[in-house]
């Protein structure tokens, strides 16, 4: 059995995080926060917020073998996210609720020769439409979240060597993955 593939929902939240790089007509109020842990020595850290007509945006790059950052453009992420993008195996984890620089280090304990990359997306975005007034509130508004962490795989026999290792079992199998601690583009109105 092969690892499930989640690049449909990975480009679907870089489409995302690429739109809230700046301030949006689309969403009354968002934040947003994506890492990502490279198999190189740099690795991005990146958040958005809008939050009453004021935004904030920030993106950073980190050497992590000397600790030095340097600013990068929040709208970066769209290029970075594109590069993570050329793994050719991109599934999900879905371990217990962890940090992804926890997540990343407990896979390199168990895998030091696979050298995967994770990408983190943490999303809480309230739509600026009503469309469809649903729920008992008196100004229902359509919520989205997504709270994932990606995980990149190189070629396809490293894939088929994680699913057979010890940390293959963080790694989802179901498609697509329902937990209460990882999820991807959830609605509800509030």
């Amino acid at each position: 059995m092969s690892l499930q593939n989640y690049r449909d929902t990975f480009v679907s939240c870089l489409a995302t995080l690429k739109g809230l790089t700046s301030a949006s007509d689309a969403y009354m109020r968002f934040r947003w926060q994506a890492i990502y842990l490279t198999r190189d020595r740099f690795s991005y850290f990146f958040r958005g917020d809008l939050n009453v007509g004021k935004a904030s945006f920030f993106g950073q790059q980190m050497d992590m073998t000397t600790g030095a950052t340097t600013p990068v453009p929040a709208s970066s992420i769209a290029l970075y996210g594109a590069t993570f993008g050329l793994n050719e195996t991109i599934a999900v984890y879905s371990g217990p609720q962890k940090s992804v620089i926890d997540v990343a280090d407990a896979f390199r304990e168990g895998m030091e020769e696979y050298q995967a990359e994770f990408f983190y997306v943490r999303m809480s975005l309230m739509h600026m439409g009503n469309e469809g007034r649903m729920g008992f509130a008196t100004d229902p508004r359509l919520r989205e979240n997504t709270n994932i962490i990606f995980v990149g795989l190189e070629d396809h026999t490293t894939a088929d060597l994680l699913e057979t290792s010890r940390v293959g079992q963080w790694i989802a199998t179901d498609k697509p993955m329902a937990s209460i601690e990882w999820y991807a583009e959830r609605y509800y109105y509030h």
